[in-house]
């Protein structure tokens, strides 16, 4: 028995030890590929993940590896193109909307389906309704929502709206519809039980903002079609004639409802929702709806009581006991004391100060039970979160990333979710107490479960009891079509291994390919460029920066910007360059015009083909721009000096542009006359804000429209830098966008980590000690070998057709303008692998077999030196 009862314990200690040893190996092994991860080496780290997901520990390692290559919990795509995302009170259904009348993730317009959906299946459509502004009523079981009418007149409007190609344009032409729609719309409740509808009576009342209350009410802003000095709260219900539960002047829309349906938070803004396309627009508003930089906002309660508030971004507790906001005496950035104040909704005077000082405050929002407040406070340059008791007690700073912290929401009492960037690319965290400092854990929320490729997120609706978001982001990184798509993250139900383990074996393919491909597509000119980029030099890259920041303000505006083109001629001179002036009349240049500074480096075989690099050398009028955009000439002068002497086959422009912050006016101009002159443009690389990082990572993203340059980026920073490389499809309302519009998809480039990461953008403290030169230096050498690869390789070809012939399909381009072209590459397949089948043609033309109608086809030259075309020339076969 004492022998038995001595190998149970011996087996009892091995095991124990075994699993002990086993925790100690899986963490080594965590934090081995976390460094790997960290440097960039994400081969090398998803090899350890793939490892040990393959391992009996996977388990345990699962959160650590969700985390860093993507999202830890479930996430299901509603729609790839969808806006207006809500939760029912009781959590059970959410909706969204789509259809025609959806841009960039805003509804408006006639052409809106609204989609009903059970939360627990999410997937699948319950009903659909023929309108949008969808409102659950409180008991969850109706929706309320505006339907429109078909009519002549609304859809010509619609029309002139989807016609529209211009802000301009768009905006005089939405007014005019909204108009239409306000008139004609009816507000309907659907049950969702029986899916019976009833209509509401609005009378000849202009309507929006339709919100479900409680008792069978449904209550809108509303106005008569002749007055454009105000508009009331309604309450409209099926059988008598609505109601207005406000009065007096001023422009009142619905913001929020409580849970109950009882208490009703509306905003007081400057400018009405139902104005004449004659009306001049201004400020934020936008033409889709009404102005929310409101100074003043009310409540409606259920004793039909009403109470105008002076204050700004107001806050409803979900009970509607609660009330908090923001006071101050002027606009947000005007100084001055701001306060945080909190009441009872029954006692609105008594107000508490929870937070009072000379910081700029914005966005509270309230825990559901109204004990604490949380709110965004900028206490120096970058908005921070923090948390306080309604008392005005126990304040907490949640907290500390130097990119702004935004946008605070309670989930649960203690669990916050809220984003961090600039609005054009934000992303989603978690906050939880942590027991211990620094007070609050952080994880990130959404992604894509790419490496590379970034997901801006731009709205947020989280379900009642906090375990769900509704999420509108695009997660496919582009950012140049209006299609968003919406999400449901469920905070519930974690990824499993299974879906961890094909994510990380999906990412590992994709790292390897691309590394392989950098690494062949530089191989016939890589000792070359290794020995061109070697000669990059940070000193070098600091001295233009501090000549250039020296000269303060470099807005066509102000003296800086001349002081900054003539040192930019001087230094391109300096290189051996003979630089030239595009002296152009800039709209408000000081003395009257400004200029873009130009140096050519000539080609040798094909110096007709032009390969441009720019960046802009203006900043805002308000600062010297050390990041935005001093970084990115840095970045060029120091291309253009290790490229000096050494030509390249096609030719190369070093463009520093001016005016970008005066409306791209500069790339505009040299666009203009690149035309006018013929010139052939066969690529463009742009540079905009690359000297900020975020932390100690030399990391940056890159920009562009082409995703053979994209590749060809990814791979010259893998060969040839220490740069790790994010990319986003991203050019509009940047100096790329003038190539595009002329010249078509031919761009690339790098900027803004991720994008617009950096708090200092457009601000007086953009300063120098700010930015980081190694990066800039790890920009120009990346920038460098993409430009030695494009000018040595040939542009992609023109002309391709292709047509199907019988079992088989007739393709045909027009030849390679490059001398030395020794051959074509074509290749065809289905959308999913359309390099399935390959051929090396000698001509401009080739028969495909199998080749039916639908079928992908792909061509590229091929030179002397055994270099590929930097993209493919892609069609179907028709």
């Amino acid at each position: 028995m004492r022998r038995r009862a001595t190998a149970i314990a011996a087996c009892l200690a091995a095991f124990w030890i075994g699993a002990a040893g086993r925790d100690r190996i899986t963490d080594t092994a965590l934090e081995r590929a976390f460094f790997e991860w960290d440097r960039g080496d994400y081969v090398a780290a998803l090899t350890i993940y793939q490892d040990l997901l393959a391992g009996p520990d996977a388990a345990q390692a699962l959160e650590t590896i969700a985390l860093q290559t993507g999202e830890l919990y479930r996430t299901t795509e509603l729609t790839t193109d969808g806006a207006n995302p809500t939760f029912s009170a009781d959590g059970r259904r959410f909706s969204f909307e789509t259809g025609p009348g959806i841009v960039a993730g805003v509804g408006s317009g006639s052409e809106r389906i609204t989609h009903i959906r059970a939360t627990a299946a999410p997937a699948t459509d319950r009903t659909t309704l023929a309108g949008g502004d969808a409102s659950f009523c409180p008991d969850g079981r109706h929706v309320a929502y505006l339907r429109v009418p078909s009519s002549p007149e609304i859809e010509r409007a619609q029309a002139l709206v989807d016609e529209a190609t211009t802000t301009a344009q768009r905006t005089p032409r939405l007014l005019a519809l909204n108009r239409l729609i306000a008139r004609a719309g009816q507000v309907i409740v659907r049950d969702l039980d029986t899916g019976a509808d009833l209509e509401m009576n609005t009378g000849d009342l202009l309507k929006t903002a339709v919100t479900c209350g409680a008792e069978d009410a449904v209550l809108f802003a509303g106005a008569t079609a002749d007055n454009l000095a105000s508009t009331e709260i309604y309450s409209a219900r099926s059988g008598t004639p609505a109601q207005a539960l406000t009065q007096g002047d001023g422009f009142k829309v619905p913001l929020e409802i409580d849970a109950s349906g009882r208490t009703l938070l509306f905003l007081v803004p400057r400018q009405g929702p139902f104005r004449m396309p004659s009306e001049t627009v201004t400020g934020g508003g936008g033409a889709g709806g009404f102005n929310s930089a409101a100074m003043s906002f009310g409540i409606v309660t259920a004793a039909r009581t009403s109470t105008i508030v002076n204050g700004i971004a107001p806050a409803l507790s979900r009970d509607g006991r609660y009330l908090a906001w923001i006071e101050r005496a002027g606009a947000a950035n005007a100084g001055g004391e701001q306060r945080l104040v909190a009441a009872s909704i029954d006692a609105l005077e008594a107000r508490t100060i929870l937070h009072k000082g000379n910081e700029r405050l914005d966005a509270p929002a309230i825990a559901a039970d109204g004990g604490r407040v949380a709110f965004q406070m900028m206490s120096e340059d970058d908005w921070e979160i923090f948390i306080v008791d309604r008392g005005g007690e126990h304040e907490t700073r949640v907290t500390r990333e130097i990119q702004h912290d935004v946008l605070p929401e309670f989930l649960t009492n203690d669990r916050l979710l809220a984003a961090i960037g600039e609005p054009r690319h934000r992303r989603s965290y978690l906050y939880e107490p942590s027991g211990g400092a620094p007070g609050f854990s952080r994880t990130r929320l959404f992604h894509n479960n790419t490496v590379r490729t970034i997901a801006p997120e731009y709205a947020w609706v989280p379900s009642s009891d906090g375990s769900k978001v509704l999420i509108v982001a695009e997660r496919d990184g582009d950012t140049v079509s209006p299609e968003r798509g919406v999400y449901l993250m469920d905070l519930s139900a974690k990824v499993t291994v299974a879906d961890l383990r094909d994510r990380v074996a999906a990412n590992l393919k994709a790292e390897r390919m691309l590394k392989e491909f950098g690494r062949q597509t530089f191989a016939p000119i890589a000792e070359d460029v290794r020995q061109v980029t070697s000669q990059a030099s940070t000193s070098r890259i600091y001295t233009y920066e501090k000549s250039l920041f020296d000269f303060d303000s470099k807005h066509i505006t102000r003296p800086g910007n001349r002081l900054a083109s003539e040192y930019l001629f001087n230094k391109y001179k300096s290189f051996g360059y003979e630089p030239e002036y595009q002296w152009f009349a800039g709209r408000g240049a000081l003395g009257g015009q400004t200029a873009n500074v130009i140096a050519t480096l000539k080609g040798t075989v094909n110096p007709e083909l032009v390969y441009v690099v720019s960046s802009h050398y203006d900043s805002v009028a308000a600062g010297p721009g050390a990041d935005d955009d001093t970084s990115g000439t840095a970045a060029l002068l120091e291309t253009a000096r290790v490229l000096a002497g050494h030509p390249m086959p096609a030719t190369i422009i070093f463009a520093s542009f001016t005016g970008e912050e005066a409306g791209l006016l500069g790339s505009r101009e040299f666009v203009r006359r690149a035309v006018e002159g013929n010139m052939r443009i066969a690529g463009a690389l742009n540079n905009d804000m690359i000297g900020w990082a975020n932390d100690h990572r030399l990391d940056n993203t890159i920009r562009y429209s082409n995703p053979g340059i994209r590749d060809i980026q990814h791979g010259a920073a893998i060969e040839f830098s220490n740069l790790i490389t994010y990319d986003a499809l991203y050019y509009k309302s940047t100096d790329a966008a003038a190539y595009y519009e002329a010249y078509g998809d031919i761009v690339g480039g790098i900027g803004s980590y991720p994008v617009l990461g950096n708090p200092h953008y457009h601000q007086p403290h953009d300063l120098l000690e700010g930015i980081n030169h190694q990066l800039i230096a790890e920009v120009s050498k990346t920038t460098t070998a993409t430009l030695m690869l494009l000018a040595s390789s040939p542009s992609r070809i023109a002309g391709l057709q292709a047509s199907a012939n019988g079992g088989s399909a007739t393709v045909s381009w027009t030849p390679s303008p490059e001398s030395g072209i020794t051959g074509y590459i074509v290749a065809w397949g289905p959308r999913e692998n359309p390099s399935l089948r390959t051929l090396r043609v000698m001509q401009p033309a080739a028969s495909l077999d199998g080749a039916g109608p639908g079928t992908e086809v792909r061509v590229k030259a091929v030179n002397a030196k055994g270099m590929e075309g930097w993209d493919w020339a892609r069609t179907r076969v028709w």
